[in-house]
């Protein structure tokens, strides 16, 4: 038998033991980790794009939300996803797509301690702990985002390859239908596909200077083939081979590494990442107490860790294929104390294993419910979401004329194109979509440039919207050629001094009789400035 191959009846046996209760435990409370409230300022838009979809029956092919990208060609990577939100989110309202994403996150969960497991057996308080930890560590990116589905897919790969090796079989054939289904759900699939390759060329290599056996060979070649049929899956796609080059496209655009703070290098100073910090510094030292490390773990690794150099949000990637690694020699340290410090003791198995298993279940419940009722579905007059997106500022725009476009936060373009009519924001979170120019463009003037006024006035835009307290809206207000007209506890709104002449309103109507619409339902938030 392999090592760490454990019989389903010998698995049972020892998740009924008290070490095997902390290790489900750890799982379930390092879900405590994921955030269930809607904090992902591009879920919205996925959500609109996913009800146009249902509605249509038909891919979305032109940028239909930012008028500085009017015609643009749109590769949507992930309709798929999209779909099934809207599709959840009309049959149980947002509170169906917060379950599912919390259902995604004790998947992810799962399968690192699965995969733990699979590189060797691991005492309930070493899976428990080791478990809380990646919580901890993945908690600033965990929520109900689409990236959810690229770190559950990645474990996934990550288990399945390391089974195929370790036990041979079949199981390599699961990688085709997992990268059809991946490729149209999230341009994440590129990172699965780039271990593959990784961890074919660590066996191959192994191979070749005759570190493996004849069985580990063909086992190898049953995942390289798995691979090939992977990539060909991945072809099976609404955009063809343009959805291979479109993750390269967004991953290497300068303009947006700079721009977004969640594709910035993480900042170790701000508290939030200090348990990434910690994993990384522990798994370093571990490695170096014990030098037991594959070459395929060791690439993986070495892949993961500097994608998340690069980025903060890929930490996660890097959960997935380094917290089994960490569990399996935090393992061997916690023997070493054992043997150093109890010789002599002796596991003993706790008796009424069924209300153990009563035990489990009720606790799963009960984090379920914690999390369920922390993030729920508010309403978008919630003061969680006024204080986060600018919902007050949409309801008074949505009174607003047809015409009007709006320069816009980034950051708030998806939540403005959920909730207004096509074609009425200068940006939104596709980078790739926006291209670099406009990314550059925005910087520009939100970074106050010397030519920041003439970019805004040469722009389409008749009306800014921005967080209030910023540079930015600060500046507005110095100038002539642009006016305050609205304000409420998180957004500042500013219209062109010209804005009348531009504008083609009803008869009998004035500029103030739509800029007094909308205000009611958030009436102790904003209003309208006179």
């Amino acid at each position: 038998m392999d090592q760490g191959r454990l019989s389903p009846a010998t698995a049972r046996r020892q998740l009924l033991t008290l070490p095997g209760f902390i290790a489900l435990s750890g799982l379930l409370a390092a879900m405590l980790a994921a955030r269930p409230e809607v904090m992902d300022p591009d879920f919205w838009w996925h959500l609109r794009n996913g009800r146009t979809l249902l509605a249509t029956n038909a891919l979305i092919h032109i940028n239909p939300y930012a008028f500085m990208g009017s015609g643009r060609h749109w590769v949507m990577q992930e309709w798929l996803s999209e779909a099934w939100m809207a599709a959840v989110a009309a049959a149980t309202g947002r509170l169906g797509v917060v379950i599912v994403y919390e259902l995604i996150t004790l998947g992810l969960l799962l399968l690192i301690w699965l995969r733990a497991r699979e590189l060797g057996p691991a005492h309930g308080l070493t899976l428990g702990v080791g478990i809380i930890v990646a919580g901890l560590v993945a908690y600033p990116i965990l929520g109900p985002r689409s990236q959810m589905e690229s770190y559950l897919l990645t474990a996934l790969v990550l288990l399945v390859v390391e089974r195929q090796l370790r036990r041979g079989g079949h199981v390599a054939w699961l990688l085709p239908p997992v990268f059809l289904i991946w490729s149209n759900l999230h341009s994440g699939f590129i990172l699965g596909l780039i271990f593959l390759v990784a961890i074919l060329s660590a066996e191959g290599l192994c191979a070749l200077v005759g570190c493996r056996s004849e069985t580990a060979r063909r086992r190898i070649g049953q995942l390289a083939l798995a691979t090939g049929c992977s990539l060909a899956a991945c072809l099976i796609n609404p955009n063809g081979p343009a959805i291979i080059a479109y993750p390269f496209e967004t991953q290497f655009n300068s303009a947006q590494q700079a721009l977004i703070q969640e594709w910035h290098s993480p900042d170790f100073h701000v508290g939030v990442l200090v348990p990434l910090l910690a994993f990384i510094l522990s798994l370093a030292v571990l490695l170096v107490r014990y030098r037991s490390l594959s070459l395929r773990d060791g690439l993986i690794l070495a892949l993961s860790l500097f994608l998340t150099l690069q980025s903060v949000r890929n930490s996660v990637f890097l959960v997935a294929a380094g917290a089994p690694v960490w569990i399996n020699l935090a393992e061997r340290f916690r023997q070493d104390l054992a043997r150093r410090w109890h010789p002599h003791l002796r596991r003993r198995q706790p008796p009424l294993a069924v209300l153990v298993e009563l035990v489990e279940l009720a606790f799963l419940l009960a984090v379920l419910a914690v999390q369920v009722d922390a993030g729920g579905s508010p309403q978008l007059a919630s003061p969680a979401y006024i204080g986060t997106f600018p919902v007050c500022a949409a309801r008074w725009l949505q009174a607003a004329p047809a015409q009007l476009r709006i320069f816009n936060q980034y950051g708030d373009g998806g939540f403005l194109a959920y909730t207004l009519p096509q074609d009425k924001v200068f940006i939104f979170g596709d980078a790739a979509l926006m291209g670099e120019p406009l990314l550059e463009r925005y910087a520009s003037i939100i970074d106050l440039s010397p030519q920041w006024l003439a970019h805004l006035d040469s722009s389409p835009s008749q009306v800014v919207v921005f967080e209030r307290g910023t540079a930015f809206p600060d500046a507005l207000q110095r100038t002539t050629e642009w006016t305050l007209v609205y304000q409420d506890r998180r957004v500042e709104a500013f219209e062109r001094t010209t804005l009348l002449s531009t504008l083609r309103l009803p008869p009998n109507a004035t500029a103030d009789s739509w800029r007094q619409k909308g205000v009611p339902a958030c009436a102790t938030e904003a209003e309208p400035l006179r």
